[in-house]
């Protein structure tokens, strides 16, 4: 296993093209989906769309709005 390793590290380093595929791609897609990544929830919208006016909905809807991340609009 230790001299595939070698081998593939060596074939890396002489062909320009094979450096581009194991190093820069990665490191463009990581940084392309890294930037993309975003957990700031606050500004995330979201809908509650209530069907039937049932106890466990609305005590549903209380416990998100009472959420410090979530705002009630009508």
């Amino acid at each position: 296993m230790r001299a595939l390793c070698v081998k593939e590290t060596r074939q890396i380093v002489r062909d320009p093209s094979s450096w581009l595929i194991a190093v820069v791609i990665p490191l463009l897609l990581l940084f392309i989906f890294g930037y993309g990544i975003n957990l700031d929830s606050s500004k995330l919208r979201v809908g509650i769309l209530l069907e039937q006016q049932s106890q466990e909905a609305l005590d549903f809807t209380h416990a998100m709005t009472g959420s410090p991340l979530y705002r009630r609009d009508h």
